[in-house]
């Protein structure tokens, strides 16, 4: 039996990529004056076969809660567009173009399993670097599942950790401030 307790099924979708981004809170654009050191966030791309972009998953890996992936999403989204999707430089506004974005929480966490889309990401003028606003829309597992194109894995916390995910052989990308 596996370490992880994570629903198998043969309808799975296919990952398309996945990688574990470690980030180095000055690699952010905007910076907590609460010192949490990194933040660890779970990245599962899915192109299904009835849609013209691919659909992106970024779990939260227990974060402190000033680096969530609730409250770093826009900065963390750009990161993904970049290292992940191979898309650098994306404006904020024009995310939406290059991926359907969904924001995961594991099933025991203080929140419960939770899928939201992230959508409408709008710039505030007089900012720089830019400030994103941005929209929720929680989401049933059903629903995150039918846009996926099959059965997720549920993840549990004690599972959903950075060493849980490289001994399963995701790759982990150590993201730092440019110049160091």
């Amino acid at each position: 039996m596996s370490i992880f307790r994570r629903r198998r099924s043969a309808d799975a979708p296919t990952l398309d990529d996945e990688a574990v981004l470690v980030i180095d809170q000055y690699a952010l654009p905007f910076r907590s004056p609460h010192w949490y050191g990194h933040a660890d966030y779970h990245v599962r791309v899915f192109r299904p076969v009835n849609t013209q972009k691919p659909i992106v998953i970024m779990g939260d890996l227990d974060n402190d809660p000033v680096a969530s992936i609730t409250n770093k999403c826009p900065e963390i989204t750009a990161l993904v567009a970049h290292l992940v999707l191979g898309r650098p430089g994306v404006h904020p506004t024009r995310l939406e173009d290059h991926a359907r974005w969904l924001t995961y929480y594991a099933a025991d966490g203080s929140m419960g399993e939770r899928f939201c889309e992230v959508y409408d990401f709008d710039v505030v003028p007089g900012y720089e670097p830019p400030l994103v606003n941005l929209r929720y829309r929680d989401l049933r597992r059903e629903e995150a599942e039918g846009l996926v194109g099959g059965t997720l894995g549920t993840w549990q916390r004690q599972d959903y950790t950075v060493a849980g995910l490289q001994r399963r052989g995701v790759r982990v990308m150590r993201v730092h401030p440019a110049g160091s």
